[in-house]
């Protein structure tokens, strides 16, 4: 087939496409913009640019530099609270959840607290507080704090893992001395992020990357078939996994995967190889 396998230096494998009739499904298909350079390719459902960094089929995942959290510009009716969204651009009916154990809350401003809360149900995924020493209540040192042994202990910084994937984020953001002055910019300090992202903390001197790991199914809404192959798994060694039983999310669907000892993409025929040993 005649179909485009990269876009700029971004593997497109299937079940993913540029292209009609080389994607499994719409969710599937990333348009890859020639007009940038290097050209990228994003997904989502149309609304927001969600850049696509890497795809891999073996583990369906997809790497993802996504929009940052976008905040209401008024707090709540007292002031001390501000509501905002993570997953703009993501279908949320659809094949794609964050994916579990490798992304985190990351928060870097002074006396807050931050609550995330996952899906239509909002359900209380993770929550972490940071507060700040009278020294650092100047905007011009709050810069020169940084995380300790990589990470950020509630001292103008704090994190939090999200161990449950949804495809979107509602995050609540709680003054915890007095109320936000008017106007108040939080979408340049609250991020969620892959937890190996090399984040640097800096207020003055820009935005850190917001990379984040999604999972997806090539089935959504659907159970391994019982009596059967998936008809999704064409490689002869592979079979069907259902999100049950890997993900502690409401996602519902399943995914494909080589049997052991074998490995490649068990989406095409003869993906899946064997090892070599020794």
């Amino acid at each position: 087939t005649n179909c485009t396998s990269s876009c700029g230096n971004i593997s497109v494998p299937y079940p993913f496409g540029i292209e009609p009739g080389c994607y499994h499904a719409t969710w599937f298909n990333l348009p890859c913009d020639l007009s940038l350079q290097p050209p990228k390719l994003f997904l989502g459902d149309g609304t927001v640019q969600v850049q696509v960094l890497e795809i891999s089929a073996p583990n369906a995942t997809v790497r993802i530099n996504s929009s940052r959290v976008e905040f209401a510009r008024r707090g709540g009716g007292d002031g001390r609270t501000v509501n905002g969204t993570w997953g703009l651009g993501l279908p949320r009916d659809g094949p794609y959840f964050l994916s579990e154990d490798t992304n985190m809350l990351l928060v870097e401003r002074c006396d807050v607290q931050a609550v995330v809360l996952g899906g239509v149900n909002n359900s209380l995924v993770a929550s972490c507080s940071s507060v700040c020493p009278p020294a650092y209540q100047d905007g011009n040192k709050f810069a020169n704090l940084v995380g300790v042994a990589g990470g950020c202990i509630g001292i103008g910084c704090c994190q939090a893992n999200i161990y449950i994937g949804y495809s979107f984020y509602s995050i609540q953001i709680n003054k915890l001395d007095g109320s936000f002055d008017p106007g108040t910019e939080l979408s340049d300090s609250i991020y969620i992020v892959d937890q190996g992202n090399n984040y640097t903390i800096m207020s003055e001197t820009g935005t850190p990357e917001t990379r984040q790991t999604l999972n997806w199914m090539i089935a959504y809404n659907m159970t391994c078939p019982t009596n059967a192959s998936a008809p999704e798994c064409r490689s002869a060694y592979s079979s069907c996994l259902n999100t049950s039983d890997y993900a502690m999310g409401p996602a519902k669907g399943y995914k494909c995967q080589c049997s052991h000892g074998y490995q490649g993409n068990p989406y095409i025929a003869d993906g899946c190889q064997g090892i070599a040993i020794g």
